[in-house]
């Protein structure tokens, strides 16, 4: 086989702020030097260790000078990007994006760090790669001529498997059709050959109970609790899931006001399996009204908000209807209990109403009271850029900070003088003013009347600051590039940043309170703070002292569900996490030393906990016997 070669240039166009997104810019050349002109493109984003919660992708088309443009997220925090075209995939280690040069040359005729082969036919197939010590499976370019190369991956265990084509994101809970480990080193090119398996497709129609095809429905291929094919229907009801190992499984069709359907299925090599779905039709009543204002002319514009009451204190979004010209709206609900909630601008009103099937629910009009008016000034030493002032309607509800999908009023911006002006319904409200770059909202509690006009005023205090140093333990030498994370009370993120060279950071401004600050170096254990209190105007020093992770691996025996469902928790307030494999094993690494509670969950539910001490640089094992 002859391979073509590929240069791949990176420019960061612009001076970048860490929080404007930089366009990379690559430029795909082929082995005679020509550009590898409108051939399709797609690159893979995800965060890179200690730090991984994000992911992102896109794809697209080269010019017809080979370059493909990738939009960068958050410079301040470190990513990997895999970019590449049919055959062919870079590794980028973008965790510093000053140190990204700005030309990258990449030959095929160079050392690949890996080659990857699929025997027979891969046009179904498609390959997935997950680096060492990373959590994200991402997914690889398709192959060309059966062949992919990889190139400057880092050294390391890495893993890959084949699946489906079908399959747009791999995770445990999907079953490979092959896995390998890639031992990617300096010396050698590691090699991973897959052999393609026939599989099957499935077909069907997705019809009524009187025969109508019902469109937009939603199909998925499920198999032992784990969704891994999902289609929608074209407008005939007509669905075809390609590219399924043989074996048996169960679809589940939906569609709205209808039941959801459930129904068996065996697929078979080489062949296409047709199945019929119906659905029942839900019981549906009616329900209409009239939006007027206080002096009885009808609302041409606004929109219903409906929730289902579950119990007293607990609602589920439903949707929103849109007001007709002459105020109407009309709309078919389940049977059950229902909250309609009426907002116009700065104008609202709530109704209860009770839903019967087969039956019309009449709610006559509905009159909207004359807003009142907020005006309000926030008073702060620091500059104020991007702040907002959120408005939402209490209702009995004694959470403003996190209110109910109907609960939220409105939001205006804060101007720079400090002040703000909106309108507002009657009743109880909550006036909160979320200060850029804090997680610690200022709430002042209202109750108005219909026509009236209030002030308020916030008066901010003097912001303080965080800042300190990041030294190993090991050799007293400062760690560049860790990620420290201000957390508030409550355990949520505040704001992130990444040391510098001199390992130093720094957190300003910080509105005064007690926070706890989480740290960590790549290869190294979580360092993290608790009680840091910052009053006005202080400087609180926070250093870290980092020590050589330790690892707790372990086994899951006895679980009665698929294991994808389990995950453990090292520690209630640490981010250290680890899935449990479909054998049942799992690992967590960059512990610190001492004594932790490992915590085993399924489906958010913990279901079992054991103690464990950890030294540095060591590995201890912990075992879950399930019932």
């Amino acid at each position: 086989m002859r391979f073509g070669r590929c240069l791949l240039t990176l420019a960061i166009v612009g001076a970048a702020s860490a929080q404007t997104p930089a366009p990379l810019r690559c430029v795909f050349l082929a082995e005679d030097g020509t550009p590898l002109a409108n051939t399709p493109a797609v690159a893979e984003i995800v965060a890179a260790p200690p730090l991984q919660g994000i992911r992102m992708g896109a794809q697209g088309m080269t010019t017809p000078q080979g370059e493909y443009l990738i939009l960068m997220p958050d410079s301040s925090r470190p990513w990997w990007v895999f970019v590449g075209v049919p055959g062919a995939v870079f590794f980028l280690n973008a965790a510093d994006p000053k140190r990204i040069p700005t030309s990258l040359k990449c030959w095929l005729g160079e050392k690949p760090s890996a080659i990857c082969r699929v025997e027979g036919d891969d046009s179904k197939l498609a390959l997935f790669l997950r680096l060492a010590d990373s959590s994200w499976w991402v997914r690889l370019p398709p192959l060309k001529d059966g062949h992919l190369l990889l190139y400057r991956l880092p050294p390391g265990r890495h893993q890959l498997v084949l699946a489906p084509a079908s399959v747009a994101m791999f995770w445990e809970g999907v079953p490979p059709l092959q896995t390998e480990t890639l031992a990617v080193t300096d010396d050698h090119i590691a090699e991973a050959t897959f052999t393609a398996v026939p599989m099957g497709s499935v077909t069907g129609t997705v019809v009524t109970s009187q025969g109508e095809p019902v469109g937009n429905a939603t199909v998925t291929l499920e198999r032992n609790g784990v969704g891994l094919m999902t289609v929608t229907t074209d407008p005939q009801g007509q669905f075809r899931i390609d590219a399924v190992p043989a074996g048996e499984y169960r679809l589940m069709a939906f569609a709205r006001d209808h039941d959801t359907r459930v129904q068996g299925v065996q697929v078979h090599p080489d062949r296409t399996t047709t199945v019929v779905l119906t659905l029942q039709p839900q019981p549906l009543g009616t329900v209409r009204g009239r939006v007027i204002s206080d002096d009885g002319t009808a609302i041409a514009e606004g929109r219903v908000l409906i929730e289902r009451v579950i119990s007293p204190t607990v609602r589920q979004p439903v949707g929103a209807w849109s007001l007709l010209p002459n105020g109407r709206f009309e709309g078919k609900l389940r049977e059950g209990s229902y909250l309609l909630t009426v907002q116009v601008g700065g104008r609202r009103t709530a109704r209860p109403v009770r839903v019967l099937a087969d039956q019309v629910t009449d709610l006559g009009d509905l009159r909207l009271p004359a807003p009142a008016l907020v005006e309000g000034i926030v008073k702060s030493a620091f500059p104020i850029t991007n702040w907002r002032v959120r408005i939402v309607a209490l209702d009995g509800s004694e959470e403003p900070a996190q209110p109910q999908w109907t609960s939220w009023v409105a939001e205006v911006p804060v101007r720079s003088d400090g002040r703000f002006q909106v309108q507002v319904p009657a009743g109880s409200l909550a006036v909160i003013v979320q200060p850029a770059g804090s997680g610690k909202p200022l709430v002042r509690r209202l109750r108005v009347r219909a026509g009236q006009r209030v002030s308020v005023q916030f008066t901010l205090p003097d912001f303080g600051s965080i800042e300190g140093q990041v030294y190993r333990a090991d050799t007293g030498r400062p760690v560049p590039g860790a990620i420290v994370t201000l957390l508030d009370e409550t355990g949520a993120p505040v704001a992130q940043t990444m040391t510098n060279p001199l390992g130093a950071y720094r957190f300003a401004p910080v509105l005064p309170g007690r926070y706890a600050v989480r740290c960590q170096g790549r290869g190294l254990a979580m360092g993290i703070r608790h009680e840091v209190r910052v009053n006005e105007g202080a400087r609180v020093p926070v250093d870290f002292l980092l020590t050589t992770g330790a690892t707790i691996v372990g086994k899951v025996r006895g679980q009665p569900a698929a294991p994808a469902r389990f995950y453990v928790l090292v520690d209630a307030d640490s981010n250290l996490i680890g899935s449990v494999a479909p054998d049942g094993t799992f690992r967590v690494d960059f512990i610190p030393p001492g004594r932790h509670v490992v915590m085993l969950f399924r489906l958010g539910e913990m279901v079992a906990a054991k103690e464990v001490t950890v030294h540095s640089g060591e590995t201890a094992e912990v075992t879950f016997d399930l019932p």
